[in-house]
């Protein structure tokens, strides 16, 4: 009797102690994610957290939209200067679905690396050892930047487009040297 109330109370203070990490940890992500402030106390802990429970600020569902348009090309630059941009998921086979419907892949491939550069330092070594030949080697990978500014609709019902000329940042968001 004495052994089973024991246990019942080790098991509720566990209970609690487990809320109290869930509640620390909690609020611990969203101050580092809605903060400039660097966490003092485990800053990778927290941001990761926030990353494995989906709690950062980068979820764009409900977000405001943004003021441009724009896509994304990946430009690997090889040893005699040329240049080939590179064709991203084209070998995988899709399923009826992703034939059929729209494929959401390179958007959210191409949303992760405009906005995190490690993602883009990890992702360049990746294209450089998958694209590596013997013939002329990649050195670097490019990521250009094309973007349109999105008019304003009395602008737009002027102008009989939503969209401005295309514009071009090359190498905008870096380019990547290979590690051969």
């Amino acid at each position: 009797m004495v052994s089973q109330l024991a246990r019942n109370k080790s098991v509720n203070y566990l209970k609690k102690v487990g809320i109290i990490v869930i509640i620390i940890g909690s609020l611990g992500s969203h101050i580092v994610q809605n903060t400039t402030l660097e966490s003092p106390i485990f800053p990778s802990i927290f941001s990761r957290l926030t990353a494995l429970t989906a709690m950062s600020s980068r979820w764009r569902m409900f977000s405001v939209v943004d003021r441009f348009s724009w896509r994304l090309e990946i430009v690997a630059i090889n040893e005699d200067k040329t240049t080939e941009i590179l064709p991203i998921f084209d070998k995988e086979k899709k399923d009826f679905l992703e034939r059929q419907f729209i494929d959401f892949r390179v958007g959210k491939l191409h949303q992760n690396l405009f906005f995190y550069p490690d993602a883009r330092y990890h992702y360049s070594n990746y294209l450089c050892r998958i694209y590596q030949n013997q013939d002329n080697p990649v050195k670097a990978i490019r990521y250009d930047l094309f973007w349109r500014q999105i008019l304003p609709p009395e602008q737009a019902a002027i102008r009989n487009q939503y969209l401005t000329e295309e514009f071009s940042d090359l190498g905008k968001l870096g380019e990547y040297k290979c590690k051969n």
